[in-house]
């Protein structure tokens, strides 16, 4: 009888010591499939890959509060990327497409103001659309305003000619000539002291934004000049498939 206890003792000792080893190998086993998938996962953060998913489909972080409550959601920035033209020439202009800002100076009169520059290039359609905006005496003569010219140019005709209507430029012809610089036209402006208004855009050698001269011509006949200086507003780029002069003017070189 004493023999068949001990026996019995030294069975369940064995039996506890089988099961203390399994639970390490487990413990071990659990903690390193942890590790690996830890692993894993920031090699994919690190190289954006393991998620399919677009940038609308991304998970919101969503906090609340107690009473009152409110939910404050956090929506991922779109990565969408404008798609690259199979026309060539559309897609060497989206390399333009971007937002500028910068001054004017009317060198006649002496008079200076702020202006901006947005120019979009829609790959669909092979159009140009650029709006322009003024703030201050451009005309000069103390005529300050806020004034917008805008215009569209088809890309894949340039001698199609498209008139955008304008509030304070009247009508403006739109089109880009053979040095590959924007040239704006207005041939009738609205008002009684100024008669035309013309504007010719270039691409800066630094490729860090647009430099322009303009011209005003008065209904006397008489004429005041003008120019434009205007560089790469980071905060008004798109994301695009084609490397645009302000994500080179950045160093955001894919």
């Amino acid at each position: 009888m004493d023999r068949d206890l001990g026996g019995s003792r030294v069975s369940r000792a064995s039996r506890r010591r089988r099961r203390k080893r399994r639970n390490v190998v487990l413990v071990s086993v659990i903690g390193a499939v942890i590790v690996i998938a830890a692993a894993v996962g920031g090699a994919l953060v690190a190289t954006g890959g393991g998620d399919t998913r677009s940038a609308t489909d991304a998970p919101r972080t969503t906090s609340t509060s107690s009473t009152p409550r409110s939910t404050t959601t956090t929506v991922p920035v779109s990565t969408t990327a404008v798609p690259k033209s199979p026309d060539p020439v559309v897609a060497l202009a989206q390399q333009y497409d971007g937002r500028y800002l910068g001054t004017f100076t009317n060198t006649t009169f002496s008079t200076t103001g702020a202006a901006s520059l947005e120019i979009r290039i829609d790959p669909a359609t092979g159009e140009l659309s650029s709006d322009a905006d003024f703030d201050g005496d451009l005309f000069g003569g103390d005529a300050k305003a806020v004034r917008r010219i805008s215009s569209t140019v088809k890309l894949g005709d340039p001698n199609a000619a498209i008139t955008t209507e304008t509030d304070a430029f009247g009508s403006v012809t739109g089109r880009i000539d053979e040095n590959l610089q924007l040239v704006l036209v207005a041939d009738d402006v609205p008002g009684p002291k100024v008669k035309g208004f013309g504007l010719t855009g270039r691409l800066r050698q630094d490729l860090s934004g647009f430099d322009a001269t303009y011209t005003v011509t008065f209904e006397d006949g008489t004429t005041a000049d003008g120019t434009v200086e205007l560089s790469c507003d980071p905060a008004g780029s798109r994301t695009n498939e084609v490397t645009t002069i302000c994500a080179l003017s950045q160093g955001a070189v894919p």
